[in-house]
């Protein structure tokens, strides 16, 4: 098994490399053969320097220089990236069968592109860094969460008083519609990238429409029910990241 200094590079070099553009099997090729490098090195009592070098930084940039750019692969995911920005803008009013496009919506781009900013910062750069630590890992994932979640909140609220112009305004059957579209959106952006998160954000976000409208409106604007929702979700947030270190702990 791997030191945590050396699982740590690799997670480092494999989200270095897929900044760079560089394809999934040239990635896992490289990972796969530095791996057995660094497994036989610690072998013999030599550390990831052995390998790597002094500077690990400039080792990754050798490793990015000498892989080819995947443009067939960016020429798909860009296009289908924006994509889901636009299934994401939709898929919430649509869900609350209130779809229109208006001031609010296209606005609602600019949130959107400084969250995926702001993630992709942190899961790119941030989160590998804090490999060893999953404590420091889960307080920083939530505290950027809040914060976004308060800027996006924050933005709403100033938009509100412009939701008065809507340039088209979808009827019932056009919001099923709507819906579907995003639905399949997301599956397939999760599929090719091999990855829940897309589905995992959409049902984050389904949260709220759905529960406006299964929850009783005396209930759904009881101060005390708020707090009592927030604890419940404050809990599980923790059961996950206790269920996380455990399986770390045993795993080790």
């Amino acid at each position: 098994m791997l030191s945590a200094k050396s699982e740590q590079f690799l997670i480092e070099l494999r989200m270095y490399l897929m900044q760079r553009g560089k394809s999934d099997e040239d990635i896992q090729g490289i990972v796969d053969e530095l791996e057995s490098h660094l497994i036989e090195s610690e072998k013999n009592g030599k550390s990831v320097e052995s390998i790597v070098g002094k500077d690990p930084k400039q080792y990754m940039k050798s490793i990015g220089a000498s892989l080819p750019v995947a443009t067939k692969e960016l020429m798909i995911l860009i296009p289908a990236t924006l994509l889901v920005i636009l299934a994401y803008l939709a898929y919430v009013p649509a869900l609350s069968e209130d779809f229109k496009l208006s001031q609010t919506v296209l606005w609602g781009i600019i949130p959107v592109v400084i969250s995926l900013i702001v993630y992709s910062s942190l899961i790119f750069k941030m989160l590998p860094k804090l490999h060893a630590k999953p404590v420091k890992q889960g307080i920083i994932a939530v505290a950027v969460s809040t914060g976004v979640i308060g800027f996006w909140v924050a933005f709403y609220l100033w938009m509100v008083p412009e939701t008065a112009s809507a340039y088209f305004t979808a009827t019932a059957e056009q919001n099923y519609v709507i819906l579907a579209i995003c639905v399949v959106i997301f599956i397939a952006y999760a599929l090719y990238t091999k990855s829940w998160i897309t589905i995992v954000v959409a049902a984050l976000m389904s949260a709220g429409p759905l529960a406006e409208n299964w929850i009783p409106q005396e209930v759904n604007e009881d101060p005390a029910y708020i707090v009592l929702a927030i604890g419940v979700f404050v809990l599980i947030g923790i059961a996950i990241v206790w269920f996380l270190m455990s399986k770390r702990h045993k795993t080790a």
